[in-house]
């Protein structure tokens, strides 16, 4: 698949969503919430009360962003689909 969007306004394979550069920053968002959520349990286990603090702020935030690019998304190919 390209890196441009196609006019289709829903994928009709599995995957092709993960191709769209539009989910780029949803998708990175989520594992960065990933990420941060493995280091905040980590860092909650050797005791680290600041860090797990800033951590467990850090993924919320990150999680809360993915989700809403997500669904800000998927709003714009509901719409694209309902214009056309």
């Amino acid at each position: 698949m390209s890196d441009s969007t196609s006019s289709v306004a829903y994928h009709s394979k599995p995957g092709e969503s993960l191709a769209d550069p539009y989910n780029i920053p949803g998708i990175l968002l989520f594992f960065i919430g990933i990420v941060g959520l493995a280091s905040t349990l980590t860092a909650a286990g050797y005791g680290f009360g600041g860090w797990t603090t800033l951590g467990a702020i850090a993924t919320a935030l990150s999680l809360t962003a993915s989700i809403t690019v997500f669904v800000l998304e998927h709003e714009r190919l509901r719409r694209l689909a309902t214009h056309s």
